[in-house]
């Protein structure tokens, strides 16, 4: 059997990180949780072994999840990059499309949806440039909820 997926929840909505975590955690993976980018950034720093897949809010107080993905780019973190986010600007989408995250997806979101999106990210090799959904954008500035959901 191969090592659980390292996976890092990085949101300040206590209730929404807690379900996240139950919906990914399991014997395939282990979920640890991190309620600012600055937190992030400690457990990133602190583990012993690489997290795989780093899950993180895009609006969050003073570190906001372009941030955070700024500094992990930074400091050449090497795992997958998932953010979650309610609205996107479209300067936002260009600026995590620059950064080459791996996956956008937009809340409310699907729970059942998260462990199959998981997997996925762990399976692609090399940064291929993200595929969004062919949804038209939604007006002043962001997405609809339904139209984010992208994959690589």
């Amino acid at each position: 059997m191969s090592d659980p997926l390292q996976i890092l929840v990085v949101e300040d909505e206590k209730a929404i990180a807690h379900m996240i975590a139950m919906v990914l955690g399991g014997p395939a993976s282990k979920v640890a949780r991190a309620r600012s980018g600055w937190e992030a950034l400690i457990k990133i720093g602190a583990t012993a072994r690489p997290f795989d897949v780093v899950i993180t809010d895009h609006r969050m107080p003073r570190m906001t999840g372009l941030q955070l993905v700024r500094r992990l780019r930074a400091q050449n973190f090497g795992g997958k990059i998932l953010v979650l986010s309610a609205h996107l600007a479209d300067e936002d989408i260009r600026a995590y499309e620059e950064l080459r995250v791996d996956m956008m997806m937009s809340k409310p979101f699907d729970f059942d949806e998260l462990p199959r999106r998981s997997v996925d990210l762990r399976k692609l090799g090399g940064r291929p440039p993200i595929q969004r959904a062919s949804a038209q954008p939604a007006r002043r500035g962001g997405r609809k909820p339904s139209e984010l959901a992208a994959a690589i």
